[in-house]
């Protein structure tokens, strides 16, 4: 995703996660990779990095930032004040929950100040986060609801696979009623739009079936001959759209090579093959919102967390994409 010579620099706050996850590595791994012209922000607790990372952070001397001293910093850090314990790495808990949440609460108003361009989040837990007692679906939702705008749309993206989602972290139960024809046709025209800004011409798009063989002409179901196939039918005219495909042929390789993004239906029928064919180098996408946010597409690893293993170059794709859609618009 790299390129050259940008004329504008963008600035990039990059949350750090959970404190006891890999966020904080993976972080300090992508810095010296990510592309010229991007002044990133690290928001946490200098105190959490300090002690984990040590040496890292002795040789870099990264300066607080603030809006009058921080323009032209390469990496500044957004020191979050905590009563929390600094945590064992691996050892996620309440506390971490809740001091990940601070670290988003934080970069929202950042961004609503005008002094950040673009959010690229660091992994949080969120079974933790729930059972702190904060209400949290996922980075996606919590982004929309924190700034006040409906119907984020998720996208996972590489270089060789894109996969927008129609819905997003919901019960199996509840799809049915989610998946609409005017949410099928949002997408599509957010992810054509989205694709356009990164790919730099019209993108071929395929929509896959909500139902196993797309319904089989009626024997299991008929929405995608009556739904889903009738919004491709209005919007092929305008946009590079075609399906349904059964799903479970769509991302075959030698099907999904054909086209620059899938839109799958719900979140498993799209990340189980995405995560499958390009988990080491995917970014995770809210799209449809007025803040450009991106994030790595894995958890927090508490298993490696501390063992200097963790792969950075999902962070690494996503800060450059972040940048990329910033310069898009």
């Amino acid at each position: 995703m790299k390129t050259e010579n940008h004329p504008q620099n963008v600035r990039i706050g990059i949350t750090l996660g959970c404190p006891a996850g890999v966020g904080g590595e993976v972080t300090i791994k992508a810095l010296p990779h990510i592309e010229s012209g991007i002044s990133a922000v690290l928001i946490g607790r200098k105190s959490v990095l300090d002690s984990h990372y040590p040496s890292f952070m002795s040789s870099l001397n990264i300066p607080l930032f603030n809006a009058e001293n921080s323009a032209e910093a390469p990496i500044s850090f957004y020191d979050i004040e905590s009563d929390f314990p600094v945590p064992e790495l691996g050892k996620g808990n309440l506390d971490t929950a809740k001091e990940s949440i601070s670290y988003i609460d934080a970069s929202i108003e950042l961004w609503k100040r005008g002094l950040i361009d673009a959010v690229v989040t660091a992994p949080v837990h969120k079974g933790l986060i729930e059972k702190s007692g904060l209400k949290f679906m996922g980075h996606t939702e919590y982004f929309a609801e924190k700034i006040n705008e409906a119907d984020p749309v998720m996208m996972m993206y590489s270089e060789k696979l894109a996969v927008v989602l129609v819905t997003t972290h919901y019960k199996i139960a509840d799809i049915s009623k989610l998946v609409t024809a005017e949410k099928i046709e949002s997408t599509i025209r957010t992810a054509n739009d989205a694709l356009r800004k990164i790919r730099g011409r019209k993108p071929k798009i395929a929509l896959a079936g909500l139902d196993p063989h797309c319904g089989d002409n009626g024997a299991i179901g008929t929405f995608d001959t009556e739904v889903s196939a009738r919004v491709v039918e209005k919007l092929k005219t305008e946009i590079d759209v075609s399906g349904p495909y059964s799903a479970d042929t769509l991302f075959m390789k030698s099907k999904w090579e054909q086209y620059d993004v899938a839109i799958a239906h719900y979140h498993d029928q799209g990340l189980i093959p995405f995560k499958i064919l390009a988990f080491d180098k995917g970014v995770n996408v809210t799209l449809g919102l007025s803040l450009v946010r991106t994030s790595v597409d894995h958890g927090t690893a508490y298993d490696i967390a501390g063992k200097d293993i963790a792969g950075f170059q999902s962070m690494v794709e996503a800060v450059d994409l972040a940048a990329l859609l910033v310069r898009g618009r």
